[in-house]
């Protein structure tokens, strides 16, 4: 988003020059306190203040902590089956075309003299667990995860043509800002009606490409942000662009190869961009997403000038949020009205010596009349459970969204069983 108010303050005129810079020594850390090393590092009490500042509860819903769906390793996992049984494919069918998206990925990132990782890797390779490729949470193992102890920086400027011309840089040297928008869905993933389904970002690409004048066809190059699968998958079928489409979904390599810098991987997009079009490379669309495909920051960018003045819409947020309202979400144990659910999406933890735990799934249910309290009769209401043995081995076997639970009490909570 930072790159999106950049643009906007300066074609406000309140700051022609806006200076964006990230860093991240994450992976210094790692090590200093593997070697039980203190780093003499300056820290700040509290939390930080951001710009644009960062929200307390970390979008995490207070029932999907509670079930350990707390983390993105669990979160975009979770979205990964709900994406496989939308496109009607098996979990084998998935798991290929997970590897042969991310080996386009991998192939990019080897090609990048800054990737942090740049051993190329095949599709089996990626997809196949191994000793080295442990299984981190079904049906993700770890090579297409997002990896953040990363030393990475990267920075760029945002100004005007005038200001531009005045420091000295030639037209070719520059990138323009065509078209922008962002803003968020739901704010909980446990909330809305399909975790496999991102309208936000709909409406975002729909306003940077209008402001650009440009369509999904007239693009070049796309950087979708690719901290899982999911998160890539998600974006290019919002984009309508197709499965073999050969035009490059990432200019880095991606989070996982390329490196994944905590909050800070957009700006590498970016410069990535502009070497692009500096190479005299066409439009190129950059997607940022935060915490669980919630917020979305599209740019559009080209190597020759805008001449629209038209200017990004105001009023995106409020129809957005119009589009859809946030599904009711309660505790197991307060799903008093109904003994049946049907999963919507589900994920399975596994530890470091590969043994699996419960699995996690988000289920959906009706709920029953009530006296007592104001839910209406009928109304859709989700939650997150952790499944019992049986049904966690089932889910591992195939595709398990749209499957039947139960609801049983145990140990003084709730599990849920296979129908």
């Amino acid at each position: 988003m930072a790159r999106n108010r950049a643009a906007e303050l300066v074609l406000s005129g309140i700051r022609p020059l806006v200076l964006i810079v990230g860093a991240e020594a994450l992976a210094t850390r790692r090590r200093a306190r593997k070697a039980g090393v203190e780093l003499d590092w300056p820290t700040s009490p509290g939390w930080p203040n951001t710009w644009p500042a960062l929200e307390p509860d970390l979008g995490v819903h207070a029932v999907e902590r509670a079930s350990g769906l707390d983390q993105a390793t669990t979160m975009y996992a979770l979205v990964e089956t709900a994406v496989c049984h939308a496109a009607g494919r098996s979990i084998d069918q998935q798991r290929a075309a997970m590897g042969r998206l991310m080996e386009r990925f991998n192939a990019i990132a080897v090609d990048n003299p800054y990737s942090w990782f740049q051993k190329r890797r095949d599709a089996d390779e990626i997809t196949t667990v191994s000793a080295e490729n442990r299984m981190v949470c079904f049906p993700y193992p770890k090579y297409v995860n997002a990896v953040m102890d990363v030393d990475m920086a990267a920075a760029v400027l945002v100004t005007d043509a005038a200001t531009a011309r005045e420091i000295g840089l030639a037209e070719n040297e520059v990138a323009h800002v065509a078209g922008w928008a962002d803003a968020h869905d739901v704010w909980y993933l446990s909330q809305r009606p399909e975790v496999h389904t991102a309208p936000a970002l709909s409406r975002c690409s729909t306003e940077a490409l209008r402001m650009a004048g440009l369509g999904v066809d007239d693009l070049e190059a796309f950087d979708l942000y690719s901290c899982f699968p999911s998160s890539i998958e998600v974006a290019r079928d919002t984009l309508a662009i197709d499965v073999d489409d050969d035009r490059p979904l990432t200019l880095t390599g991606g989070l996982p190869y390329h490196g994944g810098p905590g909050s800070n991987y957009v700006t590498h997009a970016l410069a990535n961009t502009l070497q692009r079009l500096r190479s005299g490379g066409g439009p190129v669309l950059v997607h940022g997403n935060g915490y669980y495909l919630t917020k979305h920051a599209l740019g559009v960018y080209t190597n020759r000038t805008n001449k629209r003045t038209t200017e990004p819409d105001g009023d995106l947020q409020k129809q957005i949020d119009a589009l859809t309202a946030p599904i009711p979400v309660l505790a197991p144990e307060d799903l008093t009205r109904t003994a049946t659910a049907t999963v919507a999406a589900y994920t399975v933890p596994f530890g470091r010596d590969g043994s699996h735990e419960a699995a996690i799934a988000l289920i959906s249910a009706t709920d029953g009349p009530d006296e007592d309290r104001q839910a209406t009769s009928g109304q859709t209401i989700h939650s997150v459970v952790r499944c019992g043995e049986k049904l966690t081995s089932d889910l591992l076997d195939g595709d398990g969204v749209g499957s039947t639970v139960l609801l049983e009490k145990e140990d003084g909570g709730v599990v849920a069983t296979a129908g």
